[in-house]
């Protein structure tokens, strides 16, 4: 995917352009409402992006020395500038300060696609990294997600020494980082929120917990409350300067489905829902499956994992394969013991034991999810969304001091 940072002083026109940018599919969309003279004293938070758009009234808006500025600290960002004003002398003086194109107002989509293509052409020619988002996700508690997605970004950063981030928007009781360290977070989502002005490389690398070289914890808040000070927007930009660090970033949801999961949902190459082999996880299993539809997020994005499976449960697994018309991704044995003991030390599987049937299961799913490649950059328009979904957003983070 592309990664994408629209910034508009006009929080509406800036709704509407990151919508249009979404529709052009396969990128991922930070918005920031805010001047670009401001953003430039973080650029190298910049850095973590491939395209800037500017949404400018005029070329004084557009602050070509800032433009000038950031393209010669970032010289694989491409820049794109968005203005009613279609004069001979803007698109000159916008060329000369950096902008690779110029787009009028109202925004055509084809002609914003057709400009993400390039600029996605041009990624790909400087070999710019690919990071992969991966979201694990269930309908009924106890089902194990939490388990699975943190042992399963833990092997993908042993196997082929990927790096990788997990975070965890868990609303409920987030601990995921004390299943695969016995380390205190150095700081939670929260806390960050609350510093957002200060991030940058620096704090955002103090921020994380390091596990080891190749994996790296993004802390959840740890119980609901301090969950609710997790904002929308800001949330939005931690992700925006996180997420192309990483070979692989991994969401742990929980059964969270709210704002701020959707927001993760969004960015997500491939979501993993943990379903157990039972009556009350097919029922709710289909409903999920049904929401997440309505919701726009496509078939084919969409995978399950099959947990604590026994052979006893041969009928409820047929009945959650023809319910929702999958076959699971990926089958993980009931191991209760070593689970249990996994869990009670604060470590991951592997640690304990290399050859059970659920460790070399999850090895399995990670391999199998490192072999899959990306999906190109594609040209043409898509709408996977409903367009109330991207409109009810609430206002772009303002990245002065808070």
């Amino acid at each position: 995917m592309i990664d994408i940072l629209c910034i508009s002083k006009d929080t509406a026109r800036l709704g509407q352009v990151a919508h249009l940018v979404t529709e052009c599919g396969n990128c991922r969309t930070t918005r920031a409402a805010d001047s670009l003279s401001q953003l430039v004293e973080r650029a190298d938070s910049l850095g973590a992006f491939d395209v800037l758009i500017v949404d400018a009234l005029s070329l004084e808006d557009a602050e070509l020395q800032a433009v000038s500025e950031l393209c010669h600290r970032h010289s694989r960002l491409t820049c794109i500038l968005v203005t009613p004003d279609a004069s001979p002398e803007t698109l000159i003086a916008a060329m000369r300060a950096g902008f690779r194109d110029v787009l009028g107002w109202p925004l055509d989509q084809r002609a914003l696609a057709d400009a993400l293509v390039r600029a996605d052409a041009k990624r790909v020619q400087n070999g710019a990294p690919v990071t992969r988002v991966l979201s694990f996700m269930s309908c009924k508690g106890g089902a194990g997600t939490s388990f699975i997605a943190c042992n399963v970004a833990h092997a993908l950063s042993t196997v082929r020494q990927n790096r990788v981030l997990l975070i965890d928007l868990n609303q409920l009781y987030g601990d995921a980082a004390f299943l695969v360290t016995n380390e205190t977070p150095s700081s939670t989502l929260p806390r960050i929120c609350e510093q957002i002005d200060r991030m940058d490389s620096a704090f955002f690398e103090a921020s994380v917990t390091h596990v080891s070289e190749t994996l790296h914890v993004l802390a959840g808040a740890g119980d609901p409350v301090k969950a609710a000070d997790i904002k929308q927007e800001r949330l939005e930009w931690i992700l925006g300067v996180a997420i192309p660090r990483y070979d692989f970033v991994i969401f742990d949801l929980g059964q969270s489905l709210n704002q701020l999961s959707m927001l993760a949902l969004d960015r997500s190459d491939e979501i993993y829902l943990v379903l157990q082999a039972s009556m009350p996880h097919v029922r709710a299993g289909r409903r999920l499956q049904e929401i997440l539809a309505s919701l726009g997020y496509p078939a084919e994005r969409i995978r399950f994992l099959l947990n604590r499976y026994t052979r006893h449960a041969e009928r409820a697994r047929d009945a959650l394969e023809e319910v929702l018309d999958m076959q699971p991704y990926q089958v993980l044995p009931d191991d209760p013991d070593i689970v249990a003991d996994a869990l009670n030390e604060g470590v991951p599987l592997v640690t304990l034991s290399r050859s059970c049937g659920v460790s070399r299961c999850v090895r399995e799913l990670a391999e199998k999810i490192a072999g899959r490649a990306p999906a190109p950059m594609r040209g043409r328009m898509r709408s996977e969304a409903p367009r109330s979904r991207f409109f009810s957003r609430s206002a772009a983070p303002k990245l002065k001091t808070m």
